[in-house]
């Protein structure tokens, strides 16, 4: 192999045409202006301004009117109430982020902000991290990753204008019917449930994020919700020491600065049956002297039926801040309320000194979190770089990988081989709405994995003849799935699923098919000797489900444990583990080739290059993959490595614009024979109505080569640079001769958007990126790359600067950074990836990426124009004298280079791929473009 891969090193002398770099347009919000300082201490607070400060109320991440109802509210309760906080639920990043920062400019004094962030922020609003159950959470067995967790959310959190997340749940899940907490508690196991809590609360409080552990004194050993009437807690106080207070007991002695008192009766504790938010047995005898908690006590939602039934708004406040409570959440009526307490101090019901106590403590919080010295916002841009990154859901992905448990599988049916199904079905139970929005996800992985897919969705109880009609519908399918998707949500009610749909469980086990069951939420079945399969989620949220489905294909291994008892013998800590169908290049295997090694050392001392990223692919295993060199010529920058990133120039053109185009003709919207006429009815003149997508991928369209845009001050825009290449004269007629051309892949690129309504480089993420799990690739990096990033030139021409995190390419740069022809970034073990998937005939992970009909088509030699080696966006060995391919790849082989110092070769028929990357472009290209 050494010999096939020596003269690949040879090209890094040739070149191409010269290329860009990304950029992207940063945009800066305002900053809130610091206010005067506000008083250090509470005696400039009038008693009714203290008052208010004891209250949250809600907001959203919206846009309201000036003239919107609750708009004016707000602005009333917060300017002249002075109400001290609000929790902000749904909406947007962009609502929240403005919402807040408006907020706090009405707000007479600063506000504390929260949130319900035990998932994360893409728990209520797209583009925040999405993270699995808590349950989930606990099933890998992993208590680091619960500390990842809340270092996240509280990361996301701040940059949004957030300071407190009423999270975790310390509640202990000892009651498989509790229809409100179930997966939401880590476990039902007391050790358990403190050891993951204490470590999210870490991780929440060490990154400057307020924990609130909820909900005192313990919400689990319930079949009764609380949103809807008011549960009861049995047992004694020694009991209740013995079980649900020890994960309260272990927050308070990490140092938790929050907790929640539930609204939830505990005869052992407090013999009047007051919910435990009225209670001053339990608030404060027990919460405050008793278990030493001295941070701020907060109600749960008072709007919630558990206490509404008790007492209205105005007295139900009275009693909870008579209990202990100093911050109350959600009151019913906020002006009832705030009169109701005000009354109450000037009655001598409660004292003053009990207010202060309560406004002390709230005051203290706000001086801990700088709040005191005028509320700030980091700027949008910044917080763009915060929420949501790569990282961030690269995390909340393991956690649900590690989570799926496999209960049963009594005939060994996992991983699913979808080339040994002939017809597979799809049987989703649920009785929530939206059910099968939840499962999308699935539902789209299980159309491109398996070509049959038959999909039936049930949404209410059925009757026998309902049954019988599901039954009959599912006869003489090879492979039968059943997804049973259990919410646990307020006012529901029950924790498992609908009795009708267990009697169809029942009857299914009569038809002569596998079943493999999976169960999105709560684990808890009536029956599991009705499963010959079963996998367990803990939950319904898009990282879930996707982590579902890539167990079930075999594509990631299953190692979850059950992290409660759903049976004696499926009892806590037991899980099937599977393991991976494919090979995911974990562990490479290094295989040395000194001769090559030999001449890339040579190339870095003789200053050809100053490092370089090889990957080699054999049969499918990655034999090599390794940096050598470093990102520049100077000894203190960083050693080249194998997650090291480098601008692939025109290896963009095979990693994009191709197959994106392949994607298209195989959705009907794109042929090779359209000519370009068709979507810019004013490219004529001169032959160009001749030009046809197959002349743009085979260069031979007769455009000019190449235009140095960027020098030209006509061309400011992407638009500009589109119509020059519309009215620009051909060099020759289409299809008689070759001329590598970059303006022709700019052509496609628009094309491409034009006939996708969408940008070219979210289509690569969609189509290529994504699904390939090349975490690495992208155009337009994120900031947080550029340490990773090697450098290209330094650009004395156009920007003056060294390029480094942008693309190289010059016309790419001014078209913002993304084009077909360059701009993509990436990492050689990723781009292997994606060779390996065309090697595989367009398969990976058993999930159908491309046609293998396609694939060959696209790397066949056109003979366009007569004579040429090239393929469709592809480059081949040349067949006439030397090639830069070298002289060892068989006919079938294909490739591609880029200017910046990039090669790509694969061998199908010896299933060889070779990956070279470099930045042989600095510190200038000047003297290698020979």
């Amino acid at each position: 192999m050494s010999k096939l891969f020596l003269p690949l090193l040879l090209f890094i002398a040739c070149a191409e045409s010269p290329i860009p770099a990304p950029s992207s347009a940063i945009r800066y919000a305002g900053q809130v202006d610091p206010k005067p300082q506000y008083p250090e201490t509470i005696s400039h607070l009038s008693l009714e301004e203290k008052i208010a400060q004891m209250v949250m109320v809600r907001i959203r991440g919206d846009y309201y009117s000036n003239e919107h109802w609750y708009r004016k509210k707000l602005q009333k309760y917060l300017s002249e109430y002075a109400i001290g906080g609000v929790i902000t639920f749904g909406g947007s990043i962009h609502g929240s982020y403005y919402n807040i920062q408006q907020f706090q400019e009405w707000a007479k004094f600063p506000l504390l902000v929260a949130s319900d962030y035990e998932r994360g922020l893409g728990q209520w609003m797209g583009g925040g991290t999405l993270f699995p159950s808590n349950m989930a959470v606990a099933a890998t067995g992993d208590s680091s990753l619960a500390y990842d967790q809340g270092q996240i959310t509280a990361l996301e959190a701040r940059a949004l204008g957030v300071h407190i997340t009423f999270s975790p749940v310390m509640d202990i899940n000892n009651n498989p019917d509790n229809p409100i907490i179930n997966f939401r508690s880590y476990s039902d196991n007391a050790e358990t449930v403190s050891k993951f809590g204490t470590e999210f609360i870490k991780g929440v409080q060490e990154n400057d994020l307020i924990a609130c552990a909820k909900h005192f004194p313990g919400h689990g050993n319930t079949a009764t919700d609380s949103h809807s009437s008011l549960p009861t807690i049995e047992g004694s106080k020694t009991e209740l020491e013995n079980l649900e207070l020890i994960p309260f007991n272990s927050a308070i002695n990490a140092g938790v600065e929050m907790v929640m008192t539930g609204h939830i009766a505990l005869p052992g504790l407090d013999d009047s049956g007051t919910p435990a938010s009225h209670s001053h047995t339990i608030s404060t005898e027990l919460l405050r002297n008793e278990m030493g908690f001295d941070g701020i006590i907060i109600t749960d939602g008072m709007e919630m039926g558990g206490l509404t039934q008790m007492a209205w708004a105005g007295e139900s406040a009275v009693r909870a801040v008579e209990a202990g409570a100093d911050i109350l959440l959600l009151p019913m009526d906020v002006e009832h309320t705030l009169k109701s307490i005000l009354n109450a101090v000037k009655s001598d019901r409660i004292s003053e000194q009990r207010i202060n106590q309560s406004v002390q403590r709230i005051w203290q919080m706000k001086a801990k979190l700088g709040l005191l010295n005028g509320p700030a916002q980091i700027p949008f841009a910044e917080l763009e770089t915060i929420i949501g990154k790569s990282k961030h859901t690269a995390t909340a992905r393991e956690i649900a990988r590690k989570s799926i448990t496999l209960v049963k599988d009594e005939n060994n049916q996992l991983p699913l081989i979808p080339e040994k199904i002939d017809s597979l079905a799809h049987l989703i139970l649920s009785l929530d709405e939206g059910a099968r929005g939840y499962l999308k996800t699935l539902s789209r992985d299980l159309h491109k994995t398996h070509s049959h897919v038959q999909e039936i969705y049930v949404n209410n109880p059925l009757s026998k003849l309902g049954r019988k009609d599901i039954f009959n519908q599912l006869k003489g399918v090879d492979q039968l799935l059943v997804s049973l998707v259990v919410r646990i949500r307020m006012d529901k009610g029950i924790a498992s699923i609908d009795s009708t749909h267990s009697l169809l469980l029942s009857e299914l086990r009569k038809l002569d098919v596998p079943i493999v069951t999976v169960s999105y939420g709560s684990p808890y079945l009536p029956d599991y000797d009705l499963l010959e399969t079963y996998l367990c989620a803990y939950g319904y949220g898009s990282v879930s489900v996707r982590a579902v489905s890539d167990a079930i294909w075999g594509r990631a291994k299953v190692d979850g444990k059950l992290p409660v008892r759903l049976t004696p013998e499926l009892d806590r800590g037991f899980g099937i583990p599977k393991k991976k169908r494919f090979n995911d290049w974990g562990e490479v295997q290094q295989i040395e080739f000194p001769n090559a090694w030999s001449v890339l050392d040579s190339a870095i001392k003789s200053g050809i290059f100053p490092g370089a990223q090889v990957a080699v692919v054999h049969k499918g295993e990655l034999i090599v993959n390794k940096g050598f060199g470093r990102h520049t010529y100077d000894s203190s920058s960083p050693p080249v490595k194998p997650e090291s990133i480098y601008d692939v120039a025109s290896l963009t053109k095979i990693l994009s614009a191709t197959p994106i185009t392949m994607k298209l003709i195989a959705q009907k919207k794109l042929s090779l024979n359209h000519t370009v006429v068709q979507f810019y009815p004013q490219f004529i003149g001169g032959g160009k109505e001749k030009i046809t997508i197959r002349h743009l991928l085979t260069h031979s369209s007769g455009l000019p080569g190449y235009y140095q845009f960027f020098l030209d001050d006509k061309m400011k825009t992407k638009a500009d640079v589109l119509s020059y290449i519309l009215n620009v004269e051909l060099n020759s007629e289409p299809g008689s001769h070759y001329e590598y051309s970059d303006l022709g892949f700019i052509l496609l690129t628009a094309i491409i958007e034009k006939v996708s309504h969408r940008f070219i480089d979210q289509l690569a993420h969609s189509y290529f990126f994504g699904p390939l799990d090349m975490q690495h690739t992208r155009y337009t990096p994120p900031r947080e790359w550029k340490r990773k990033i090697a450098p290209t030139e330094m650009d004395t021409v156009y920007r003056q600067r060294l390029i480094h995190g942008e693309v190289h390419d010059e016309n790419t740069f001014l078209m913002g950074g993304v084009s077909g022809h360059a701009g993509v970034f990436s990492t050689a073990r990723d781009i292997a990836k994606y060779a390996q998937m065309l090697v595989d005939g367009g398969i990976w992970e058993g999930r159908r990426i491309l046609k293998e009909s396609q694939i060959k088509q696209f790397t066949t030699v056109q003979n366009i124009p007569e004579g040429s080696d090239l393929a469709l966006g592809w480059d081949t060995p040349s067949q006439s004298g030397k090639s830069i391919a070298g002289d060892h790849f068989t006919p079938g082989s294909f490739g591609h280079l880029g200017f910046t110092g990039t090669s790509l070769w694969i061998d199908p028929n010896q299933e060889i791929i070779i990956l070279l990357l470099t930045n042989r472009v600095h510190p200038s290209r000047k003297g290698k473009e020979g």
